[in-house]
């Protein structure tokens, strides 16, 4: 549910890394992983291949590192928001940002994955990017599971996967043009799926039991 973290935060803020990156995107973009190459990369930049090798270490990482820099991180913008709240709070915005509009790094996206099923390399790397999400997304579901908010009975690697299926679902229905939910709409059912997700009521500890009374 929330977009892939970037390897080269320091790098992209720079004037060049970023007309790199615009570049890689157009070439992407128009002729695909397979069929884009570094030289035209660097031609539509400006600049030599070597600035390319420097920065990145081939095509693979430059494909992923230019969807990030035109994707941004719903993970990162909910996590750092001011006062964000509980887990199940956390994992409701996320929810709520699916029906963000598109930008062209969820379409850069969509041709990494894609392109991974051909090039063991982007797929490692791809791989890489996701499992930091995971991560990231089963810190989230361990604290609502120490808060009582979810059921520990579930498995967290499941609530994960949960998570990923709806976003990556939502991203090929919004790349396929398919109409989307109005936005209350959507929020009422991301919140009924987390509902589902909590401690069943009746195993919630009563205030004798906290206690200790047994009378």
């Amino acid at each position: 549910m929330a977009d892939l973290p970037s390897s080269h935060t320091g790098n992209t803020g720079s004037e060049l890394t970023d007309r790199l990156l615009q570049a890689a995107a157009e070439v992407f973009a128009e002729k695909g992983y397979e069929k884009a190459g570094v030289a035209e990369i660097a031609r539509r930049a400006g600049v030599t291949t070597g600035a390319i090798y420097n920065r990145f270490g081939g095509k693979a990482e430059l494909l992923l590192e230019a969807a990030d820099h035109h994707m941004p991180d719903s993970l990162d913008t909910v996590l750092n928001s001011s006062g964000s709240g509980s887990a199940t709070e956390v994992l409701s915005r996320l929810g709520d940002h699916l029906l963000d509009d598109l930008d062209g790094g969820h379409g850069l996206f969509l041709e990494a994955v894609v392109a991974a099923r051909r090039d063991p390399e982007l797929a490692d790397r791809l791989r890489c990017r996701v499992t930091d999400e995971d991560r990231r997304l089963g810190k989230i579901v361990s604290e609502g599971t120490s808060d009582g908010l979810l059921d520990p009975g579930l498995d967290e690697q499941a609530v994960v996967r949960l998570a990923h299926a709806i976003g990556f679902g939502m991203l090929l229905t919004r790349s396929m043009g398919l109409d989307l939910p109005e936005p209350d709409n959507w929020h009422a059912v991301i919140d009924r799926v987390l509902t589902g997700l909590a401690l069943p009521a009746e195993n919630f500890p009563t205030d004798d039991s906290l206690t200790g009374d047994q009378t």
